[in-house]
């Protein structure tokens, strides 16, 4: 199976901060030669471009595979059984890569993956119909927020979502921050004993808050088994540093 990581670092974003960098550049270094004080622009310039530099370096670490490997690591932790049936969601699935994965290992079960797919991503609900229907599978997809599912309660056997929650922003007047509401959409739609696998920036404070905001929204859940990414795979640098996965963790466990 062969991936992109453009769902998870859009060229779009790539290309926009390394244009901020080279035209900081350019004032600084043009400027600067007519007004010595322009120089200065030379470091937001060499700070854009080592984000950029960084951006790149993961966006190929994860187009070489790395990607593949995360997916596989969550199909694992389901270790569902070649015959295995029931109803799967995927939040933010992207081009559908994980759903590909999920129904090799067991093509009885019913795959839904939702996902907001805004003109900023690199890939759209009709490829990822169309890369379904290549192989002879079974899917629904439909747009929709991750912080308001329009799914009723208990809906899916099995609940998986890789790489989202931190993307997501709460409404206006919420009193939870995005991610979080995500979380808790999550269990919702998940019937109780159904089982899920999560992914995502858990570990970071700018996304999720304190700690304990985010146990409290996982309180519904038992037999959690909680693992940093970076380390359960073994990343490299710099996939497995702070500005990448190293806050990335995997939760998995079983709605109460």
């Amino acid at each position: 199976m062969t991936t992109a990581a453009a769902d998870w670092i859009p060229r779009r974003r790539l290309w926009f901060v390394l244009a901020l960098a080279a035209g900081f550049a350019l004032i600084g270094g043009l400027g600067g030669a007519w007004r010595a004080p322009l120089f200065v622009f030379l470091l937001p310039a060499a700070a854009l471009a080592w984000a950029g530099f960084m951006m790149a370096s993961v966006r190929r670490q994860l187009s070489g595979g790395w990607r593949d490997r995360i997916h596989q690591a969550v199909v694992d932790r389901l270790d569902l059984p070649r015959d295995a049936v029931g109803r799967l969601l995927d939040i933010g699935c992207g081009d559908a890569s994980l759903l590909v994965a999920m129904w090799q290992r067991s093509p009885g079960v019913s795959l839904t993956g939702v996902d907001y797919w805004g003109t900023g991503w690199d890939f759209a609900q009709a490829a990822c119909e169309a890369r379904l229907a290549e192989l002879g599978a079974a899917g629904t997809f439909r747009r929709m927020d991750a912080g308001r599912l329009e799914f009723e309660d208990a809906s899916f056997d099995l609940v998986v979502s890789v790489m989202c929650f931190h993307e997501v922003r709460a409404p206006k007047g919420a009193h939870e921050r995005g991610p979080l509401l995500a979380v808790g959409e999550a269990l919702r739609v998940l019937r109780p004993g159904g089982r899920f696998v999560l992914v995502d920036r858990f570990a970071a404070p700018g996304d999720y808050g304190p700690r304990e905001r985010l146990e409290r929204v996982l309180n519904r859940a038992t037999e959690l088994s909680v693992e940093p990414l970076a380390k359960a795979l073994r990343m490299p640098w710099p996939l497995n540093s702070a500005r990448a996965m190293g806050p990335v963790e995997m939760i998995c466990g079983r709605k109460i």
